[in-house]
């Protein structure tokens, strides 16, 4: 579901909150919640940088419940700077986590 970068920089907060020794259940649910909310903020912060029309584009897409892969492609393609947004979206959600 999501990409391995995502996944392992939800289990590197996971050890940077302790939250390691905790039940695999609730860790899964942790998990869960974490890839959530990144994936809620990481949209929130690509779409704002889109234009009009794409923005009615991906709104088809959204609503055709398009796979998780074509929505990143997606702003890959039509996000100027992508990987910066990306990189400084996930720092500012890591700090916003920890503190």
């Amino acid at each position: 579901m999501a990409q391995p970068s995502i996944d392992q920089f939800v289990e590197n907060l996971l050890v940077e909150r302790g939250l390691t020794g905790v039940d695999e259940a609730v860790l899964a649910e942790l998990r869960s919640d974490l890839l959530t909310r990144i994936g809620e903020r990481l949209n929130a912060e690509m779409v704002v940088l889109l234009d009009a029309e794409r923005v009615g584009e991906l709104n088809d897409l959204m609503d055709a419940d398009a796979e998780v892969d074509i929505v990143r492609e997606f702003f890959m393609s039509n996000v100027p700077n992508y990987q910066d947004v990306f990189a400084r979206t996930l720092m500012d959600f890591r700090t916003s986590y920890l503190s």
